[in-house]
C-alpha cells in the first residue's frame, strides 16, 4: 500500500478539480491534452466530462462539426470552490502529521548525536523533512545514486510511492534502528 493512496473519491476529486479549471481558464480546451496533462486515458476524461455536464456544472455548446466549447455553470463554480477546499484541508492535515512525525524523528537522531541524515525518496515529504530539519545542526542530503548507506548516520523514508518496497530494500543494508519509517508511511517492519 502506497503511503498516500488516494481514495477514488479524493483522485476523481482531483481529476474534476482540474478539469474544472481549465474549462475556466480554456473554454476550447482539448480532452485529449487535457487527458494527457493528468496521465489518463481520453475515454476516461470523456466520462469525466460527461458527469460534469449531467451533474450541471459545465454546459456545452457545439461551434462547428468537430469543435466543441464548455463553460462552467455557477453550481460548477460553486462545486470547484468545495472540492478546491477539501483538497487544501487534506493537505495541510498531511503537512501537520508529517512535520510533527519529523520533529520526533529529528529529535531521536539529536539524543544519538546523529548529524548525516539521508532522506531517501524525493516530494512533498523529502520538502517538508528538508524544512523540520533545517531548525537544528543536521546535514540532511537526499539519496544520489552514487552515495554510499554508510557514510550517514540515519536513514528516512520520504519514498511516498512505494515506501514498503523502500524499506524492504534497505533492510540488511542499513541497521534497524537507523532507519526511520514515518507512521503515515504504514510500512510494516516484519519480516516476510
Amino acid at each position: 500500500m502506497t503511503a498516500f493512496q488516494r481514495t477514488r473519491e479524493q483522485t476523481e476529486q482531483n481529476v474534476m478539480v482540474h478539469l474544472l479549471s481549465e474549462i475556466e481558464r480554456n473554454p476550447s480546451f482539448t480532452q485529449r491534452n487535457l487527458a494527457s496533462d493528468l496521465g489518463i486515458a481520453l475515454g476516461l476524461m470523456n466520462q469525466y466530462l460527461k458527469r460534469c455536464i449531467t451533474k450541471g456544472w459545465v454546459r456545452a455548446s457545439q461551434v462547428s462539426p468537430k469543435r466543441i466549447t464548455y463553460f462552467l455553470t455557477p453550481e460548477g463554480f460553486s462545486e470547484k470552490s468545495h472540492m478546491v477546499k477539501d483538497y487544501l484541508a487534506r493537505s495541510m492535515t498531511f503537512f501537520r502529521d508529517a512535520r510533527a512525525q519529523l520533529e520526533e524523528v529529528f529529535a531521536t537522531c539529536q539524543t544519538h548525536q546523529w548529524s548525516k541524515i539521508l532522506l531517501i525518496g524525493d516530494g512533498d515529504l523529502a520538502d517538508i523533512a528538508f524544512l523540520v530539519g533545517s531548525k537544528a545542526n543536521f546535514s540532511i542530503t537526499l539519496l544520489k545514486p552514487e552515495d554510499s548507506l554508510t557514510s550517514f548516520d540515519a536513514v528516512i523514508i520520504t519514498d511516498t510511492i512505494t515506501p514498503q518496497k523502500t524499506y524492504e530494500s534497505l533492510r540488511g543494508l542499513v541497521k534497524p534502528e537507523r532507519i526511520f519509517a514515518l507512521a503515515l508511511l504504514h510500512i510494516s517492519r516484519e519480516v516476510s
